[in-house]
């Protein structure tokens, strides 16, 4: 059972850097774009300001706030 425990254990961190660069898709330019599924704003994951994301035709777009004095 431990053996088993530390295959499961090492699969999943062998796996995990692939299964994160399932989440991205990459440009010819190397730009990195986020493919999120979304329904709403409120489904994009939250940044720190002046960037946000926002639910634009079901996927998670960036943005950049404009900021002001």
């Amino acid at each position: 059972m431990a053996q088993f425990l530390l295959f499961i254990y090492s699969l999943i961190i062998f796996l995990s850097p692939f299964l994160g660069e399932a989440v991205f898709k990459r440009t010819e330019t190397g730009e990195i774009i986020w493919t999120l599924p979304c329904a709403t704003d409120t489904d994009c994951p939250k940044m720190g300001e002046p960037m946000y994301f926002k639910c634009l035709n079901g996927f998670c777009l960036e943005h950049i706030r404009e900021l002001h004095d």
